[in-house]
Parts: structure tokens; C-alpha cells; sequence
């Protein structure tokens, strides 16, 4: 960073290819993918329509997958490339064998990825489902989990951060919960990756899926899985194809070897150009510094915050979170509110209704800046007196 750290972010703010008429507070959805990142997909895909090749090398595998590896902590050959955090949530919860009335322990505060998918899974095989709602406090949260867990607990899935809050969940003591108690501990870290520093072995966790296209602001349908390595055999690869076998198969001998690694997951011809997006968008941020970009983050989420205590709202993200806030007003629907600050503002963000929070939620990225959080909450100020009226 020079000598002048804003003059920098609003240089940055240019490679981002936002609407100048809209305020874009919705990263937790989807990141807005910086253009250099964009130029190096079309590229790609033009070199690929150009010579007929799809484009799958095993140089960009090894390159995008020690690049993922540096983010979580762990060895290249423990990740698999997915679509989505939802891809890799399916691969573990269909991958794990189960008996009938076995128990998985989840919170109310899951993304639908992560609920539909142990859902339907439950419902097939007759599973039950225990659920907690997540405390502010992490002594209280781990108790709850404590207090779930049975002689039939056999999976703990829980979010790095809450979808719904932004809450950082106290992952690394669950870790050693799930350790002690030899139960399977898988983590979605949609909202984790590239938000704050992720260590998956720190943490203990089995398995870890994310996403590409949220806070890395890589391409859409990208994403990545962590196994641990002693974990593949216990995670089973349900879909399986090209890239998920190593030596020859064969029908007449009934032969068939899947790989030593977490590539097993992986099946068929994918959008290479994509995954050569994703490489790009990691390299984006490691020139920017991840510590750089969360220190900015931060320093924007403080500012908004206090907006949000000033207009009177009710926030429910603790102070020591991430760069998603998550607040509603008294009295106030959240579809009401959304909807005026869309129409009359053009900002974007999201609305809460997993676990009837009835909130909004601002995410904050480095393409944000201080004059964009002062008209959100001059725009908010606005609205809610226009509502209450």
C-alpha cells in the first residue's frame, strides 16, 4: 500500500466493473468480479474455441489448487475443484454411510444448501436431524452442541460464518468437541473464505466446502472442497468419472481405481475457463494482501456500524465478526425496507428470514467505500421514517 491507503482502494474500486448508479452491498451473494479476472476468462475460452481444446491441463490444476491449499492450509492434493459451496456440501453429506436413525447436529442459522441437503439425505435413510440456535457467547454455543450429542451422533455441519449474521463461530473448539468424541465435523465456509484467515487444520475439521464467486469475486460456478486426507476413504464418491480414477478400467475384468486424492471428486469435462478465472482471482489477491483487504474491510464495517447505532437499529452481528452486518428496526418488515432502499436508492443487499431473524444484511468489500456506507445510512434514516409514517 503507498502512502496514501484510500487513494489506493479508490484505484482498486476501478478494476470492478459496478454500476456508478448503484450501491452493491450483497458480497455474500455474490462478489462482483474484478476485470482483469473477466479478461483472463474470455481469453481463456477464446483460445479453447480457437484450437478445439477443453482446455484441462494439469499444470492449472496444480496451479489453482496450491493456490486454494495457501488459503485453507493444507496440502493441494486434499482439495477438489466444485462448482459451489453447495456441490461440495452434497459430495460430503452423500458421501458419509450412515444407519438408520443415526443423528447429525446442525444450527437454524444454515444457508439452504446446507439444510436441503441433510434434509433429503434424513428423509431417505431416516436420519435424525438436532438442531441449536447459535449463541453470542462461544462457551454457550459449544454447550449446546454438548448437549446434542448422543451415543448415535455421527456428523457435526456447521457454518465458519453464519450466512444469516455474520457471526464467526467458535469452529476450532467444535473441532476438538467433534475429536474427542469421534464424530465426523464438516464446516461451510462460504462466507469465510476470502473474509477472514482460514485454517483448516487449526480448525479440525474433516471436510470444508467454499465458494469461488463470493469473497475471492472469482467467476460464477466455481468452487472448492477440502477432505482430509484420511478422511477420502470415508467420504464416498458417489458421482464418479473423467479425473476421478487413476490406471486402466475396464468392463471384461470389473477394474476400477479411483485416485489417491481428493480429485475423486471431481468427474467429467468442467468450463475450464472458469477454473482459470478462479486461479486469476487468486492471484488478484494475493498482489492486494488479504491482511490489507480485511484490515479495509473492517475499518468500513466499524463505520457502518455506527451509522446503524445512530438510526436505531437492533444489531444482531456481534462486534468481533466479519465484514457482514446483520440489523433490522422495530415494527419494520424486511421485504418493506429492502424493497424502498432498492427503488429509491439503487443500494443492494440482502434479506434475513433464516431463523425468522427478519433483518437485512450488509456485506463489505473492498469495492465499497465510506461516502457509499454515508448515503446507506442517510438512505436508511430516510426510509424507515417514510414506513412508520
Amino acid at each position: 500500500m503507498n502512502k496514501d491507503p484510500q487513494k489506493t482502494w479508490a484505484n482498486l474500486r476501478t478494476q470492478f466493473p459496478l454500476q456508478h448508479d448503484q450501491i452493491y452491498l450483497n458480497t455474500s451473494t455474490i462478489g462482483i468480479t474484478p476485470r482483469s479476472v473477466l479478461d483472463s476468462i474470455y481469453s481463456h475460452m477464446d483460445r479453447c474455441e480457437e484450437t478445439g481444446d477443453v482446455g484441462h491441463s494439469t499444470q492449472l490444476w496444480q496451479d489453482v489448487k496450491s493456490g486454494i491449499a495457501s488459503l485453507l492450509n493444507c496440502n493441494s492434493s486434499e482439495i477438489a475443484l466444485t462448482r459451489n459451496t453447495t456441490e461440495g456440501t452434497n459430495i460430503i453429506c452423500n458421501g458419509l454411510s450412515f444407519n438408520q436413525r443415526d443423528e447429525i447436529i446442525t444450527s437454524t442459522h444454515e444457508h439452504v444448501g446446507n439444510t436441503l441437503s441433510w434434509i433429503i439425505r434424513s428423509q431417505r435413510d431416516k436420519l435424525q436431524i438436532r438442531t441449536f440456535e447459535p449463541s453470542t457467547d462461544d462457551n454457550e454455543t459449544l454447550q449446546r452442541i454438548t448437549n446434542l450429542i448422543g451415543p448415535r451422533t455421527r456428523a457435526i455441519s456447521l457454518p465458519h460464518v453464519s450466512c444469516a449474521t455474520g457471526q464467526i463461530l467458535p469452529v476450532e473448539a467444535i473441532g476438538r468437541l467433534a475429536l474427542k468424541q469421534n464424530i465426523f465435523y464438516f464446516v461451510d465456509g462460504a462466507q469465510a473464505i476470502g473474509n477472514i484467515p482460514v485454517d483448516v487444520k487449526a480448525i479440525g475439521c474433516h471436510g470444508y466446502a467454499a465458494s469461488g464467486h463470493k469473497w475471492l469475486c472469482g467467476p460464477n460456478g466455481t468452487g472448492f472442497l477440502y477432505v482430509q486426507k484420511e478422511k477420502l476413504d470415508i467420504v464416498q464418491a458417489r458421482h464418479v468419472g473423467a479425473y476421478s480414477n487413476v490406471g486402466e478400467f475396464s468392463f471384461t475384468n470389473n477394474t476400477a481405481s479411483l485416485i489417491d486424492s481428493a480429485q475423486r471428486y471431481e468427474y467429467g469435462t468442467i468450463n475450464t475457463s472458469l477454473i482459470y478465472g478462479l486461479n486469476s482471482a487468486i492471484s488478484f489477491w494475493s498482489k492486494i494482501g488479504h491482511t490489507n483487504a480485511w484490515k479495509q474491510n473492517r475499518s468500513l464495517t466499524d463505520f457502518f456500524r455506527q451509522g446503524l447505532f445512530d438510526v436505531g437499529a437492533e444489531i444482531l452481528t456481534p462486534t468481533d465478526s466479519t465484514s457482514i452486518i446483520t440489523f433490522r428496526f422495530n415494527n419494520i418488515h424486511y421485504l418493506n425496507l429492502q424493497q424502498k432502499l432498492w427503488e429509491e436508492h439503487k443500494i443492494r443487499l440482502r434479506g434475513i428470514y433464516e431463523g425468522e431473524l427478519n433483518a437485512l444484511r450488509v456485506s463489505i468489500h473492498i469495492y465499497n467505500s465510506y461516502d457509499d456506507i454515508k448515503k446507506v445510512i442517510k438512505a436508511l434514516q430516510s426510509a424507515i421514517i417514510e414506513i412508520r409514517q
